[in-house]
């Protein structure tokens, strides 16, 4: 399952993204450890990748597959902590409060709808003026 996230189809403007990434990395490392080595080893990588992005095809894979799993994985979780936060309080105080805006309790207990007609000529003012 996980090998379908590290493509080996790599583009050269994929390679050149991951080559920019990877000399991102290294300036960064290199301003918040202030050691000086990192910046030595970022301006040659940068050339590097202007001449010959393939140069980072491995790195590619890697970083884009990490990039695909992560978008995978975080996104679920992000919408399960939304879901849990807001949906399911929403829903209890709802519950508990008695409110039924679909009228669900309705649903098949009377031989009428439950839905509600709406007997509306619209007029051009209603689409000029939606809200």
């Amino acid at each position: 399952m996980i090998k379908k996230f590290f493509s080996k189809n790599i583009s050269n403007k994929q390679a050149s993204d991951s080559g920019m990434a990877f000399v991102l990395i290294l300036l960064l490392i290199g301003f918040f450890t202030k050691n000086y080595l990192y910046y030595q080893i970022a301006i040659p990588a940068l050339i590097l990748n202007m001449i010959y992005p393939r140069f980072f095809y491995l790195f590619a894979i890697v970083w884009l597959g990490i990039s695909e799993l992560m978008g995978a994985i975080v996104s679920k979780v992000l919408l399960t902590i939304i879901y849990v936060l807001l949906v399911i309080p929403v829903g209890l105080y709802r519950r508990i409060i008695g409110k039924d805006s679909l009228r669900l309790k309705d649903f098949k207990n009377e031989r009428t709808s439950v839905m509600i007609d709406r007997d509306y000529k619209f007029s051009s003012q209603d689409i000029e003026k939606p809200y």
